[in-house]
């Protein structure tokens, strides 16, 4: 039987998990608001909004899935192990899915349906969560992935960074370019590639040169969406079609501030066992923010952006609120947390350690009848 052993938990590294989960937060509070604020007088206050709708969620995102993969790329690889990371991430899941579908139950009988079922038993496979569903993907994957490129050597790794760059970085800048890899396991790949490349090969990039790496990207962003809106002031169509380059999923920009600031965190050596307390619910956040139900009676029930847009303390209250969701969130899940403790987290992964043994058992034996 393997079991992971867990290195000493960074709070640097920590606190960056909750600061993504709060950036996804802050972009789902617009993108499933019905309030629609490109259709708004540009102002500041348009420009808080409209760079929440892309960039923070899209630069959430990456910082959850380079902190996992600083991690992974040079930790044990095997397939047992990805699927064992999967089956204690599919519990979680689980949980999340069926708390979501009793509180519908309760509420709204009606709305469920044979699709919320299927939804609630099969997470992973029916893409609940994209995030989740490519993350798991790309653990299956990962053994292979890592020992191709690790095989290939630092010559033929470059040649395939410069590729990626060109035709994901480059190219798909250019407003309405159909090479968009969008939010599947692709761009995870993607990004593992030139994480891998950048551990292995490069020396360590300075705490100075990622904050002009972080800056520069927060920079093009910033005036890209400033100067395409007063552009085309009232076309909302076209100025989304040509400011989405910069900053759509695994953009060049969006890169670039993401690994500026998970470079500036990873180099934080502080330990805090509040910081690394909260950190554990900060991937539970984003499930229970982001499932189906709880989103929408957050969103439009509980927190609906058409409400207070055109307050004089929208972004204060904006602010608050994304605190507020999650902080409840992250209580939810410390609950999880403790009935976990109490039942499946007793003997983690032993059922899924003896089901594997037990297959590998039987698939010995079939071997051996086939081979008489």
């Amino acid at each position: 039987m393997t079991v992971e052993k867990k290195a000493p938990r960074q709070s640097g590294i920590e606190l960056l998990r909750i600061v993504a989960v709060t950036l996804i937060v802050a972009h789902h509070l617009v993108v499933h608001s019905s309030f629609s604020i490109m259709n708004e007088p540009f102002s500041l206050r348009r420009l808080f909004y409209q760079l929440c709708i892309m960039p923070l969620g899209k630069i959430g995102i990456t910082l959850f899935l380079l902190i996992s993969l600083w991690f992974l790329i040079d930790g044990k690889q095997s397939l047992r192990l990805s699927c064992r990371r999967i089956w204690i991430l599919e519990r979680e899941l689980l949980f999340w899915s069926f708390v979501g579908l009793t509180a519908q139950y309760i509420v709204d009988p009606q709305s469920v349906n044979e699709e919320t079922w299927l939804n609630t038993i099969f997470p992973i496979s029916r893409d609940v969560w994209w995030y989740a569903t490519s993350y798991a993907v790309l653990l299956l994957l990962l053994p292979f992935v890592l020992a191709g490129l690790k095989g290939m050597g630092k010559a033929t790794h470059t040649k395939c960074c410069i590729a990626l760059l060109g035709l994901w970085g480059i190219v798909n800048l250019i407003p309405g370019s159909y090479l968009d890899i969008y939010i599947n396991v692709t761009g995870f790949i993607y990004v593992t590639v030139l994480l891998s490349y950048y551990k292995w090969y490069l020396p360590s990039l300075s705490n100075k040169g990622a904050a002009v790496l972080a800056i520069s990207g927060s920079s093009i962003i910033i005036i890209w969406n400033i100067v395409l809106s007063l552009l085309w002031f009232g076309e909302s169509d076209k100025l989304l079609t040509y400011i989405n380059p910069v900053q759509k999923e695994w953009s060049l920009p969006i890169l670039m501030v993401s690994f500026g600031i998970f470079i500036l965190f990873k180099g934080m050596k502080f330990r805090s066992r509040i910081v690394n307390r909260f950190a554990c619910s900060a991937f539970a956040v984003y499930l229970i923010t982001e499932q189906h139900y709880f989103r929408d009676v957050i969103w439009t029930q509980l927190v609906s952006l058409g409400d207070f847009y055109h307050s004089r303390y929208t972004i204060l209250i904006s602010l608050i609120a994304v605190a507020g969701i999650v902080l409840v969130a992250t209580v939810m899940d410390f609950v999880r947390q403790g009935i976990f403790c109490l039942t499946l987290d007793r003997h983690k992964g032993r059922v899924f350690d003896r089901l594997w043994d037990y297959v590998e058992k039987r698939a010995g034996k079939l071997r051996s009848v086939l081979k008489e």
